[in-house]
């Protein structure tokens, strides 16, 4: 019975032993992934959209974009932003309206991406059409 325990539990250690030596390894580095969050709103002027990241190298410089918006034909630009020396950043963009149909907005989603323009390195974010329903 005692075999049979220590052959069981062998295979747990080793995964136990990987986690934490994943973990350690990552606080070593110190470098968290790049995250993008959006906030999505509906306005007079169009969907008005804030941009936070957070984790992207100091100074980086981040574009961003999207898919197409409900009814557009086309993805969108948001052009760049600077992230800050602590690798952060918030701005509000505002895009046109481009559809009247409610179920357009609530069917969709839109994509959103930030990519370090010097690395590459990307983070996404989703958010479902409302905002681009004109009001």
């Amino acid at each position: 019975m005692q075999a049979f325990v220590r052959r069981m539990l062998g295979p747990a250690l080793a995964i136990s032993a990987l986690s934490f030596t994943a973990t350690a390894a990552s606080a070593i580095t110190g470098q968290a992934k790049p995250q993008l969050s959006i906030e999505a709103e509906r306005s007079p002027q169009g969907a008005r959209i804030t941009f936070k990241g957070k984790n992207w190298p100091a100074a980086a410089r981040v574009k961003l974009t999207a898919t197409r918006a409900p009814a557009s034909t086309k993805p969108q630009d948001f052009g760049m932003v600077d992230a800050d020396s602590s690798g952060v950043f918030t701005v509000r963009k505002v895009a046109i309206c481009t559809t009247q149909n409610q179920e357009d907005g609530s069917l969709e989603t839109v994509t959103f991406t930030a990519a370090d323009s010097a690395t590459g390195v990307k983070a996404t974010a989703s958010t479902r059409g409302g905002a681009w329903v004109c009001q």
